[in-house]
């Protein structure tokens, strides 16, 4: 006899860290009281009882007349109490859902062997008391079948072994006599093939007696039929229910044979292929299954579940790579097929799965996010299978979830080994788990690329912009946070311009039942009862940066730039948008905060710029910094809304990180720092490869700002990278440590060079193109500087080769003509610039004819630049930049080959009524790829002109469409009508200008449906030449395609590799 088997707390528990550490709520045996074994009321079939037929009528009359005696035959007509009623009085009869004639297929078809009447066990049922005399039926198991008589005696006749003992038997010898084998079948009750059940478990009625319900398969799959089996001690019905399902066991391996019927195979893969696509069949594992509660939806029209909603159906769970589906096959009370239900979940929703392997009965729960769970409270003698299917799926979908997450979701016995973490292509199982979690939110595919190249951290795993839509959804944003979740394969994240707004603000408490990340996937790291309490009662965004942070391992590097730029600030009291610094919580980092005070993340670098950021959060950041020295490496706090309080706070935690900063960006913030402040924090942050303090830096300093070189020998120099010293009037000690720092050879890693605006004059400017040298790879911008202003010897450094890659002279001021009429020609025999953007530079008035043809033979001598932005400034130079003739100098590209990107935005061509020369460019160019002339005052007919010559051009694939211009187009138009109207009329003025408003409005439209069909030429003309292969060899410099604004740029268009990298970066769409 079998004891009740036990909740397996041991292993739930195994896993736990001690309870100081954690809620009392992890308790392994609150966990697996999920499952409930509530009480509900019977539910059972009520089929017509079939006729028999006149063979079996007629053989019964036979068998009556020679085998049994007068007095047997009256004891079962009149249901006399036996001698055994006392005993028999202790038990009761069972109920069934099916008719009481033998069955077809049962061990009366079966071949005459042993098995045939060998019986296992047999015994009484708890009778039913009726009126005139309660029933006593009696019921048998034997190797082929479980088999209820209407009494023992009926029994006895089957199994005249069955009279020589009483009560239960062990395992009988087969009978001779064959008479019984004629016989078998006669005076059977009910007769149910073990090979057909689908699952017998203890009844969850409301009676006071201890049941049984065996469920069984009929009709090829299409009905399940029931039979209760009621006793009086639960020691019986525990005995009878482990004989039963080991019986069940034996027959199975014997037969092998299949647990779904092929029609009803056929049937569901065909629901499915219909319904959700060829791929949802693919590895499909489907097993029949009790619905113990009602968990299919009402159909329509239907009203609420009723008794006997199990009637005439059949139940199925199939199982595949990524969904469980349960459905019902239902036939009506005249037997015709009526439309199966399906309902589908993701395998990634499954939050509980409570299976205790001595009990055929389990539940599955599974829950969205924000949504309240579905509990499926099932039986089948498949029980294992389903759930060892479910947990190996799991290990395949989440592969880098740790095994105590399974533990939190599978109460289960002897949970399978932990899988390896796969690598290649899959990242991990990255791959895997956000396909699956993509598909079990029902969301829609997301961008994500992997990079290799141009990364401190390789490799860095990337969220892309969506495509179809403005942002991601809140379970796309959760698909993504949980796929990540655990992975040990990316070194470093980064959601650049992600906007997380769709989860601001979001709790998902109160129905939650997934546990909340507070150890890392190792248990190296977690958290303390009191952090785990903080992150338990937080919100969603909370909760997945931590689970994020702590998970993983090998997290070094998050960049959340941008994330929350969109969305208003909230008080960390009341939850409610604010607008005062003082109150406001970026929600992004209290997680990160709580993480470095308690040490439980290996990430120590971090972009936060964008975001706005309150006093709550400077202050938590400047804490953190102060309590834990020297471990911040990388920190980016640009335009986060910092007034200068805020900036002198976080500047004092930043001071006691100096000895390990690598990267420190601070710009752009509404306050400033003193120049002597920063420069004591600097002086000593020898480990600065990139430094931005653009905007960010105050006042006069006696001395260098920092000292990146030394003349001592203990000195290690500098090694930077990237240098932005922005609006800030630099002093000749600092300029002087740069220009000594450029001679050294440390500095061959400097890359970028900022000083906009930073009061820099042509003797400066100077100095820093002597110390360049001739064709440095590196960024030098000098924008919005008086370059003019004492030496111009810097434009004959350009003459002459010494100037560096990649060259920024935006706004610069001209005073003289004849010193950007230099200028242009130094550019024209320059070999070593390849990028040039001059922006709003040019001559102080209207160029002479003189700087016209200066500026067309730059254009056409030219071959060295791969790109050139000449855009005007908008509400600068307004006349001067059509003075250029910029459109007849353009003539000069018909010739040049080699210039790819060419931007000429702010010139007022439109002007220009002849933009011939332009038409001839766009149209015989052979080597530009990328043209931009917006915002060029363009009436409809010139814009036609444009795409007109761009069909001829089968090269270029970026020519940016801009509303602007459209809008600027209609206004245009609209403006020389009135001013057509505004001349006075003799007569019918009034009739005049009623009618001319009609026409007014007409011509608009016309010219807005004129313009989009121009536009939707030029578009198609990208796209004919985006798929010409020739084309599609077309490489450009990663800083060349982040300058150019056009977000529909090709996707096979990647940034050209400088160096052989590992990998090959690659845009993906999940799924």
């Amino acid at each position: 006899m079998d004891s009740k088997p036990a909740l397996p707390q041991r292993i739930a528990e195994g896993s736990e860290p001690q309870k100081s550490q954690r809620r009392a709520s992890f308790s392994a045996v609150k966990a697996l009281k999920l499952r409930s074994l509530s009480i509900s009321s019977q539910i059972s079939s009520s089929s017509e009882t079939d006729l028999p037929s006149p063979i079996i009528s007629r053989r019964r009359t036979r068998t009556l007349t020679k085998n049994r005696t007068f007095e047997t035959l009256k004891e079962d007509l009149i249901r006399k109490p036996s001698k055994s009623s006392t005993e028999d009085n202790t038990e009761r009869a069972s109920t069934s859902t099916r008719p009481t004639s033998p069955s077809g297929t049962g061990s009366q078809c079966a071949s005459i062997s042993g098995d045939s009447l060998t019986v296992i066990k047999s015994g009484h049922l708890q009778p039913e008391t009726s009126i005139l005399r309660p029933k006593k039926e009696f019921l048998v198991l034997t190797p082929l079948a479980l088999i209820k008589f209407r009494n023992r005696s009926a029994a006895a006749e089957r199994f005249p072994q069955i009279s020589t003992l009483g009560g239960s038997v062990d395992t009988l010898s087969p009978v001779d006599s064959a008479s019984s084998l004629k016989d078998m079948g006669t005076s059977e009750k009910l007769h149910i093939p073990l090979e057909k059940v689908v699952s017998v478990f203890n009844h969850e009625g409301t009676r006071p007696s201890f049941g049984i319900e065996v469920w069984w398969n009929e009709s090829r799959g299409t009905t399940f039929a029931c039979l209760q089996l009621d006793f009086s001690l639960p020691d019986d019905r525990d005995d009878w229910l482990k004989q039963i399902r080991h019986a069940i066991k034996m027959r199975a391996k014997a037969i092998l044979e299949d647990s779904t019927p092929i029609n009803i195979e056929l049937e569901l893969k065909h629901m499915l292929e219909t319904t959700y696509g060829q791929a949802q069949t693919t590895q499909i594992e489907i097993y029949p299954v009790i619905p113990r509660r009602p968990c299919m939806k009402p159909k329509e029209n239907s009203g609420e579940i009723k008794k006997g909603w199990r009637d005439h159906s059949s139940f199925y769970i199939a199982l595949t790579k990524g969904f469980c589906y349960l459905t019902q096959f239902t036939k009506s009370s005249t037997g015709q097929k009526v439309k199966p239900s399906l309902v589908r979940f993701g395998l990634v929703t499954l939050s509980k799965v409570n299976v205790i392997l001595n009990d055929e009965r389990f539940d599955l729960v599974f829950r969205l996010p924000f949504e309240k769970p579905r509990k499926l409270e099932l039986a089948s003698r498949h029980h294992r299978s389903i759930s060892s299917k479910l947990y190996k799926a799991d290990m395949y979908l989440k592969p880098t979830w740790p095994l105590w997450t399974r533990r939190e979701v599978f109460f289960i016995d002897g949970e399978a080994p932990q899988m390896p973490l796969p690598n290649g292509e899959d990242y991990g199982g990255f791959r895997t788990t956000l396909q699956a979690f993509i598909e079990g939110y029902c969301a829609s595919p997301v961008n994500w690329t992997v990079q290799w190249k141009n990364v401190r951290h390789a490799p860095q795993f990337c969220l892309l912009a969506p495509k179809e839509q403005p942002k991601y959804t809140k379970y796309q944003l959760l698909a993504v946070f949980r796929a990540l979740r655990f992975n040990d394969y990316f070194k470093s994240l980064s959601f650049y311009d992600i906007d997380f707004s769709s989860l601001s603000g979001a709790v998902d408490n109160t129905a939650r039942l997934e546990s909340t990340v507070w150890i890392s996937r190792t248990g190296k790291r977690s958290l303390t009862r009191a952090e785990f309490e903080i992150v338990e009662n937080s919100s969603v965004l909370l909760q997945e940066i931590v689970a994020l942070l702590l998970g993983s391992e090998s997290i070094r590097h998050i960049d959340l730039t941008n994330v929350l730029s969109r969305v208003p600030s909230t008080s960390q009291e009341t939850g409610q948008p604010v607008s005062s610094s003082t109150s406001r919580v970026c929600e992004v980092v209290p997680p990160v905060v709580l993480l470095w005070k308690s040490l439980q993340t290996r990430c120590n670098s971090i972009s936060l710029s964008g975001n706005p950021l309150g006093v709550p959060d400077v202050a938590g950041l400047s804490r953190v910094f102060q309590n834990r020295p020297d471990f911040l490496k990388t920190f980016s706090v640009s335009r986060c809304c910092l007034d200068e309080d805020a900036l002198v706070l976080l500047w004092e935690g930043l001071h006691d990180q100096r000895s390990a900063l690598e990267v420190l960006d601070v710009s752009r913030n509404p306050g400033r720092i003193e120049a002597a402040k920063a420069s004591e924090t600097l002086n000593d942050a020898s480990r600065l490869r990139c430094l931005n303090l653009a905007y960010a830096i105050k006042g006069n300093l006696n001395g260098p700002l920092f000292r990146p070189w030394s003349t001592t020998s203990s000195f290690e120099p500098w090694h930077l990278e990237e240098l932005d010293l922005s609006g800030w009037k630099i002093n000749f000690e600092t300029l002087c440590g740069i220009m000594k720092f450029i001679e050294l050879d440390e500095s061959r890693n400097l890359r970028r060079l900022v000083l906009i605006n930073c009061g820099l004059s042509g003797e400066m400017a100077t100095g820093i193109f002597c110390r360049l040298g001739a064709g440095r790879d590196m960024h030098l911008l000098l924008s919005e500087n008086p370059l003019e202003l004492g030496s111009t010897d810097w434009i004959d450094l350009i003459h002459g080769n010494e100037a560096p890659r990649m060259l920024h002279l935006d706004m610069v001021l001209f005073q003289h003509e004849t010193n950007f009429n230099r200028l242009l020609k130094a550019l024209t025999h320059n070999k070593t610039i390849e990028f040039l953007s001059m922006v709003g530079t040019g001559p102080p008035d209207r160029a002479s004819p003189k700087t016209s043809e200066l500026l067309s033979r730059f254009f056409g001598l030219n071959d060295t630049l791969r790109y050139l932005d000449l855009s005007g400034y908008d509400g600068k130079l307004e006349d001067s930049h059509l003075g250029w003739g910029l459109t007849g100098a353009l003539a000069g590209l018909k010739q040049n080959n080699t210039l790819r990107q060419l931007r000429v935005r702010n010139h007022d061509m439109g002007a220009t009524e002849d933009l011939s020369e332009l038409c001839r460019v766009l149209a015989t160019n052979k080597g530009l790829a990328m043209f931009d002339c917006q915002q060029n005052g363009l009436n409809h007919h010139q814009f036609a002109k444009l795409v007109h010559a761009l069909n001829f051009n089968h090269q270029i694939i970026s020519f940016p469409l801009s509303d602007v211009d459209r809008k600027f187009a209609v206004q245009k138009e609209e403006r020389l009508f009135r001013q057509h109207q505004e001349q006075p009329a003799k007569t019918f003025q009034a009739k005049m200008l009623k009618s001319a408003e009609g026409r007014l409005e007409g011509l608009l439209k016309w010219v807005e449906e004129y313009w989009e069909s121009e536009a939707k030429k030029a578009r198609e003309i990208l796209e004919r030449n985006r798929d010409n292969p020739a084309n599609q060899s077309l490489e450009l410099e990663r800083e060349y395609l982040e300058a150019w604004e056009d977000e529909t740029l090709p996707s096979w268009l990647v940034p050209k590799s400088k160096t052989s990298d590992r990998g090959k970066e690659i845009s993906f769409t999940t799924p």
